[in-house]
This record gives structure tokens, sequence and C-alpha cells, in this order.
């Protein structure tokens, strides 16, 4: 009787050691998550600084040559084909065609993002083209193109200069340069900016004030300075 005794705890003991394996087996599947393990998550992108106004420009025969070089008009054109190859197209239009450069030379709108809250930071020059032609088109606003470069201290850290080169995706020959002596986003909320396309001591393209902003006035470009607009 004792061995049987014994057996029969031995067999108790065991079957209490499988039971909450089982047990647990069963709550695990029970629990398995009820959304999609690649549900995208939400990153806050941080503060940004941003300041814009309207200008009027100052010099349009630079400014043409700045919006033919990052393709928002220009009636003479390459175009670079999906699978490669270059083909040239002539475009042969009235006078307030959207495709004339010159009905987009007068006025515009400026915006500066800066990453971070000092010098030097990332910075992303927006410019937004006004369509300002005899034409009657049904939005005056064209499409803005946005290149990023590097606002860097000037003149004993009292103002900044972001310098943007062909190279950072403007197109074309020259290098955009925006500079304010006096002014820079750190301690102030309005920027006295000047805009120059080619030599630094060439033509202005703009001279304007930009305030301090609160959320974005020009959208973020579609389309890069590879790609025409119109």
């Amino acid at each position: 009787m004792e061995k049987i005794s014994l057996i029969y705890c031995l067999l108790f003991t065991v079957s209490l050691f499988f039971a909450p394996s089982c047990k647990n087996n069963q709550t695990v599947a029970g629990n398995l998550p009820t959304t999609p393990a690649h549900t995208p998550q939400t990153t806050p992108s941080g503060p940004l600084y941003i300041y814009g106004n309207y200008f009027q420009a100052q010099n349009s025969g630079t400014y043409k040559e700045l919006l033919e070089s990052c393709r928002r008009c220009g009636t003479r054109r390459f175009i670079t084909g999906p699978w490669g190859g270059t083909s040239y197209q002539r475009f042969y239009t009235l006078s307030d065609n959207p495709k004339r450069c010159n009905n987009w030379v007068g006025q515009g709108y400026i915006q500066i993002i800066f990453k971070e809250k000092r010098l030097p930071t990332t910075a992303t020059v927006s410019i937004l083209p006004k369509y300002t032609g005899s034409g009657q088109v049904l939005n005056p606003w064209g499409e803005p193109f946005e290149v990023t470069a590097e606002a860097r201290p000037i003149n004993e850290n009292k103002g900044f200069e972001i310098v943007i080169s062909p190279s950072a995706g403007l197109k074309g020959v020259h290098d955009l340069t925006i500079q304010s002596s006096h002014s820079h986003h750190v301690e102030d909320s309005r920027l006295s900016v000047t805009v120059v396309y080619g030599s630094v001591d060439g033509p202005t393209i703009l001279s304007e004030t930009l305030i301090a902003l609160s959320q974005r006035a020009v959208k973020k470009a579609t389309f890069d300075c590879a790609t025409y607009t119109n």
C-alpha cells in the first residue's frame, strides 16, 4: 500500500507541474496583438523656425534666369526621358502664356525654415513665383521650389548667410545667396534679407524683411528643380 501511495503522490505532483504550462500556452495564444505589427508610428518632428514674406523682384532679368534654371517656366526646354536621352522642345505661345518667364518675374513669396535655433544650422529656402502677366489664370501662384543648405553666422555673429550651389539641387550654373548682415533667427523675429543670384556683387533679386510665422506659408514643394511644372 505504501508503494501505491508513493506512486499516486508522484503522479499527482507531475500533473500539477504540467497543468500551469498548458494554461500558460493557452493564455499566450489568446493574447496575440490585435493591431498589425507594421502600424506606422507618429514621430514628433520638433519645433521649426519659419520666416517668410511677399516680395517684389528688384531685378527681373536675374530672377528670370533663376526661374528658368529651376524649370518653373521657359519656352525652350531640354527634356530627359525616363530611360535616358535628352530631347529639345520649343514652345511658340502668346505673350501672356504661363510658360513665358516674363509673366512670373514681378512678384513672389520667400520662406526660410531653420531646423534649429542656433547657427550654424540646416535651412530650407522656398521661393513661390506669382503670375503677373496680363492673361487670366485660375491660380496666380505657381509651383514653389525649395533647396536646403547650411545657414552660418557672419559679421561677428550679428547676421547669417545661406549659399546654395547648383549641386544642392538648384540647377543652373550660379549660386543663390541669402544674406542678412544684422539679424538672425536665434534672437530676432524679423529678418532683413537680400537675395542674390550669381556673383555676390551682382544684381539683387530682392531685399525684404521676413517675419516669424507659426506655420508654413509655402507648401512643401512637390517637384524639384529638375522638373518643369507648366
